[in-house]
Parts: C-alpha cells; sequence; structure tokens
C-alpha cells in the first residue's frame, strides 16, 4: 500500500497534510459531521478488510518488501479480488517482468469530459489512457523498478519500452479503484480545489452510485461496495 495519510491522530495529519489540500479539506468539513480524515480513515478500513482476505499476499511498506518479491501497488481505498496473487502465479513464466489486468473503476464522472470518457469505454471496449492505472498491475520488487510502482503513469512509460510478452495483458478483472467523494479526483478537479454547489451535486451522486449492484465480473467486490453505501449513508450535513 503507498504512503498515506495519519487520518486517526488529528495533530499529525494536520501536519502531514498537503496545502494544497486544505482549501477541500476546509470545505468539506465545513458541510458535513464527519470530518474528512474520519471519513478517509473509514474507507482505508474497508480497504484494509479486503487485503486482509487476498490469498497469499502481505500488506507492507517498501523497505518491508524483499528484493525481486512481487508487488501490487495499490492506494488505501483500493480493492483486489482475493485470488488475484494466485491468478497472477499462476500466469507468470520465465522472461516476464511484470504483469497487468483490466482496470475497474467505481466512480461518479469528476465533469462532462469525465462522463464522455466513461461512455466511451462502454460503447466503445476499454481505450485507457495508462497502460497502467493506480492498481492494475504488477511488477518485481528493485531499486530499478520503485518508481514505476509509486507512479502508475511511470509505469505505463515503462510498459510502453518493453518487449512483446514482457509485461502480458489478463483478460480478468483483479482489481477495483473505488474513487470516492473524498478522493482528489472529486475533491480536486483539475487540480483546482471543488467548490461548495458542485460537492453537494457529487454527494447526491455517490450516495446513489453504492446502491447499484455491481456487474457479476466484480461480485468479488460487493461487499465493501456495500460497506461504502452505509458510510455514505452516515454522511450527514451540518
Amino acid at each position: 500500500m503507498r504512503a498515506t495519510l495519519d487520518f486517526d491522530d488529528e495533530q499529525a495529519f494536520r501536519a502531514q497534510l498537503d496545502p494544497a489540500r486544505r482549501e477541500s479539506v476546509a470545505l468539506w468539513d465545513s458541510l458535513f459531521e464527519m470530518p474528512w480524515r474520519v471519513f478517509r480513515s473509514r474507507i482505508r478500513a474497508i480497504a484494509r478488510s479486503n487485503l486482509e482476505r487476498v490469498e497469499g499476499a502481505v500488506c507492507a511498506s517498501w523497505e518491508e518488501i524483499p528484493e525481486g518479491s512481487l508487488v501490487l501497488p495499490c492506494d488505501d481505498d483500493d480493492w483486489f479480488r482475493p485470488d488475484v496473487a494466485k491468478v497472477i502465479e499462476q500466469a507468470l513464466e520465465p522472461g516476464m517482468t511484470g504483469i497487468r489486468w483490466h482496470s475497474s473503476f467505481l466512480e461518479v464522472p469528476t465533469d462532462w469530459r469525465h462522463q464522455l470518457g466513461i461512455w466511451r469505454r462502454h460503447v466503445r471496449g476499454p481505450r485507457p489512457q495508462f497502460l497502467c492505472t493506480t492498481n492494475n498491475y504488477a511488477l518485481f520488487a528493485s531499486e530499478d523498478s520503485k518508481q514505476q510502482l509509486v507512479n502508475h503513469m511511470k509505469a505505463s512509460r515503462w510498459v510502453g519500452t518493453q518487449p512483446a510478452g514482457s509485461v502480458p495483458f489478463l483478460h480478468d478483472r483483479l482489481s477495483l479503484m473505488n474513487r470516492t467523494l473524498a478522493s482528489d479526483t472529486s475533491l480536486r478537479p483539475q487540480q483546482r480545489s471543488i467548490e461548495r454547489r458542485p460537492l453537494l451535486r457529487k454527494l447526491r451522486g455517490y450516495q446513489r452510485l453504492y446502491d447499484h449492484a455491481l456487474p457479476p465480473r466484480l461480485a468479488w467486490a460487493q461487499p465493501y461496495a456495500d460497506e461504502m453505501g452505509a458510510l455514505m449513508r452516515e454522511l450527514e450535513l451540518r
């Protein structure tokens, strides 16, 4: 799991908070009874309960990972299918330097351009902007691979330079990116802090999002989506 803020200690959280996030966090805290850091802590707890169910995997910081281990990078709100490690292990062959699979997203569009992109994915099939997204790839741990594991855009560029077959693609839905109301993509669209009215519109969108059942290929994630739905119902306006 990539580095994250200390959401449970308010003093530590305030000290670690990126200045660019402060405006959007202040807006959130002025609108909702549940502070942003508490909401994010609850989201992280849901993700960790998912990671604990991934067979044959350990959640660790970079310093704890032995050289040569297969690493599945993720943020603290991402989910994996419980058998992801087993599926990857069975697919790996000598000479492979990594592996990728279909990206899946649980999200409300950030704006009309994002909505158009989602529509195109459904109509034309997946044509991702990046070969690697937050949690749809795995690489072997080394000093050379560290930057690719920390940054999916660097990973995408790196994968694009690799020989054919060295980073194969699996047609499986082995992970899900849970882009929540509290994510940077929601609160800071286009790198700018969101305003009150758009945030309230997104609130209604996210309240509806988790009420819908996930498609069969993502049914493994339904318990965590249900937990997110329950969390959204707890989110009350001041």
